[in-house]
C-alpha cells in the first residue's frame, strides 16, 4: 500500500509540475500567438481581398491568385530566389564542411583564432553588412580599386544584371559559412576517433575514410544543415534591400522583396499577401519532402 501511495503522490507531482510548466510558457505563447500566428492567419484572409490601407477590403475570391500565376515578375522574382538559394545552399555547405575538416584536423594551428574570424560575421547585423560590402563593390570602393589595379578588371559588381546575383550570393556565404561550419564541427567531433583508427590500420585513406565512414555518420548534420540553408536562404530580404533595391533591372529582387514593394510601395495589401501565401506553400511543400526523406532514411 505504501508503495502504491508512493507512486501516485508521484504522479500528482509531476502533474502540478507539468501545469507549471504550462503556466510559464503561457506568455511566450500569447506573444507568439499575437505576433506570428494571428499576422500568418490574416495573410490568409487578406489575400482573398483587394485592399489599399485606405479604404474597406473588397472581396474579390482567387483574382489575386489568378494575377499572380499569370505575372511575369512575380515568376521573375521566384527564379532569382531559386538562384539565389541553390548557391547559397551549394556553397555554403561546401566551404562550410572542408572548413570544419580542416579545424578538426590535428595538423591545423591556431584552431580558435580562425573560427572565431570566420565566425564573426555571423553575429553581425545583416543591414551593417549590406552597407559595408556595398561601399566597397561601388566603382571607387575597395574591392573595385583592387581588381582594377591588380588584375585589370573592372567589374560592376552591384550595375549589372548578369554580375549582381552573384554578389549577392557572395555576401550572403560571407556571412553564413561560420554558423554552419560550426554545426559541421558539432557533428564530426561526434564521431568516435575509433572508427577511423580501425580504417587507417586497415589501410583506408582519408577519401575512402570521407566516403564511408564521415559522410555516413554525418548524414543527420547534413540534412539539418541542408534544410535550415534552404530556408533562411530562401526567406533572404535584407541583403537585397540594402544592397540593391532589387535592381539592376530587377536581377535580385527576390520573392520577399516584391512582397515589401506591392504592400508598402504600391499599396496592394492583398496582392502581396497573396505573394505571401505562395511563399509561405513553397516552403511548406519543401518541409514536406524533407521530413519524407529524413524519416525514410531513419528508418533504413
Amino acid at each position: 500500500m505504501k508503495k502504491k501511495s508512493y507512486g501516485i503522490q508521484k504522479a500528482n507531482y509531476y502533474d502540478r509540475l507539468q501545469k507549471q510548466g504550462y503556466i510559464f510558457i503561457l506568455p511566450t505563447l500569447l506573444l507568439f500567438s499575437i505576433f506570428l500566428i494571428y499576422p500568418m492567419l490574416d495573410a490568409f484572409r487578406l489575400s482573398l481581398y483587394e485592399w489599399n490601407f485606405t479604404g474597406s477590403p473588397l472581396y474579390i475570391g482567387l483574382n489575386n491568385f489568378i494575377k499572380l500565376f499569370s505575372s511575369k515578375r512575380f515568376w521573375s522574382s521566384y527564379s532569382v530566389t531559386l538562384q539565389f538559394t541553390f548557391l547559397s545552399v551549394l556553397l555554403l555547405m561546401f566551404i562550410s564542411f572542408w572548413l570544419s575538416l580542416a579545424f578538426t584536423s590535428k595538423l591545423c594551428w591556431f584552431k580558435q583564432l580562425y573560427q572565431s574570424m570566420i565566425f564573426l560575421p555571423v553575429v553581425l547585423p545583416m543591414v551593417a553588412i549590406a552597407v559595408v560590402w556595398k561601399f566597397m563593390f561601388q566603382s571607387t570602393g575597395l574591392l573595385s580599386v583592387i581588381f582594377l589595379n591588380i588584375f585589370g578588371w573592372n567589374i560592376p559588381w552591384l550595375t549589372s544584371t548578369k554580375v549582381a546575383p552573384y554578389t549577392m550570393v557572395l555576401v550572403n556565404v560571407w556571412k553564413y559559412t561560420g554558423y554552419y561550419m560550426v554545426m559541421f564541427i558539432a557533428g564530426l567531433l561526434n564521431i568516435p576517433d575509433v572508427y577511423h583508427e580501425a580504417a587507417k590500420i586497415d589501410g583506408a585513406g582519408f577519401w575512402r575514410r570521407l566516403i564511408h565512414i564521415t559522410l555516413p555518420l554525418l548524414k543527420n548534420t547534413l540534412i539539418l544543415v541542408f534544410v535550415s540553408c534552404a530556408i533562411f536562404s530562401f526567406g533572404t530580404f535584407a541583403l537585397q534591400y540594402v544592397m540593391t533595391g532589387g535592381g539592376p533591372s530587377r536581377s535580385t529582387e527576390v520573392l520577399t522583396l516584391l512582397v515589401y514593394k506591392e504592400a508598402f510601395e504600391y499599396t496592394k495589401f492583398g496582392y502581396s499577401a497573396a505573394i505571401s501565401v505562395m511563399f509561405f506553400f513553397t516552403l511548406f511543400i519543401f518541409s514536406i519532402i524533407q521530413l519524407r526523406i529524413f524519416s525514410s532514411q531513419t528508418e533504413v
